[in-house]
């Protein structure tokens, strides 16, 4: 994997971790469309932020599914 691509994916990581709903919902969207290269990397990313955050807003938990597969707008 190239550094630039490790470094975008670790900081839309990082960023899911924020107290903010609009960084989460901005770094899913992101993940969503790096989905198709890194579909392992983008789908474990997904997968620890949901088991993290079950008390997540459920709009939020949906999009990441939807994010996950990389159906993203």
């Amino acid at each position: 994997m190239p550094i630039l691509d490790d470094a975008a994916l670790k900081s839309m990581e990082r960023i899911l971790h924020l107290d903010s709903l609009a960084c989460q919902e901005s770094a899913l969207h992101g993940l969503g469309h790096w989905q198709p290269e890194y579909e392992e990397r983008v789908a474990a990313i997904i997968d620890n932020f949901c088991e993290a955050s079950p008390e997540a807003d459920p709009r939020l938990l949906t999009y990441a599914k939807s994010a996950r597969c990389g159906c993203v707008l």
